[in-house]
């Protein structure tokens, strides 16, 4: 596929999705927009290349910019995969960073009793949010404990120090959560950009720090 039909097939898929939210139906955005009713419908097929006039019609009666009409897919997400993760250990519990763009961060934790994460505190103004899929959880952040069992979820400030210690003894299973880090301004410098996957799994150390 050539990338004007990619544009089309983009603006087609685009258009239905921005007409579907309102609720209308083909004749209510011709209505709304000026545009004929088959020529609304070429679009959506992608048989049809709308004129940048056209696109401006259209988004204008739907009340979205242009912009996101013409949007196509590596645009509207960025795939995270797990064998592309930068990990970090911590003794038996690993911490694995698979996406970060400056202003967030989606992190994966396996946390294995007796092997606890410890965190010196990220940039001011930063929360992380978590979500515990399997296990239990304990986050002491600044001395407030919060214990989250499976299935719950905590918003904790990632500006103190913090740490997420798995309680089940020795013998017990492993905690399995989430964190999306949201910075409130700069990021924090120990953990770079990382939007693509990369070959192989590349380690850090476990003192590179961690959310």
């Amino acid at each position: 596929m050539d990338i004007v039909d990619e544009v089309g097939r983009t603006v087609a898929a685009n258009l239905r999705a921005a007409r579907a939210h309102r609720g209308w139906r083909l004749d209510d955005l011709a209505e709304a927009s000026g545009v004929s009713r088959g020529m609304i419908h070429r679009i959506e097929a992608a048989r049809t290349h709308p004129s940048v006039a056209t696109l401006a019609k259209l988004s204008a009666a739907l009340g979205v910019p242009i912009s996101e009409l013409v949007e196509i897919p590596a645009q509207l997400g960025a795939p995270a995969p797990r064998a592309g993760a930068r990990v970090s250990r911590f003794g038996r519990s690993t911490a694995a960073l698979l996406y970060s763009d400056g202003r967030q961060e989606l992190w994966t934790h396996t946390l294995r009793p007796g092997h606890p994460i410890h965190d010196t505190g990220h940039p001011p103004g930063t929360r992380e949010l978590l979500h515990v899929t399997e296990g239990t959880l304990e986050v002491d952040v600044g001395g407030a404990v919060f214990t989250v069992p499976a299935g719950d979820g905590l918003m904790v400030r990632g500006d103190r120090p913090h740490s997420y210690r798995n309680p089940a003894g020795d013998q017990g299973p492993d905690a399995f959560y989430t964190v999306v880090m949201l910075y409130a301004e700069a990021p924090d410098p120990r953990f770079p950009v990382h939007r693509r996957a990369p070959s192989g799994r590349p380690e850090v150390p476990g003192n590179a720090g961690t959310s």
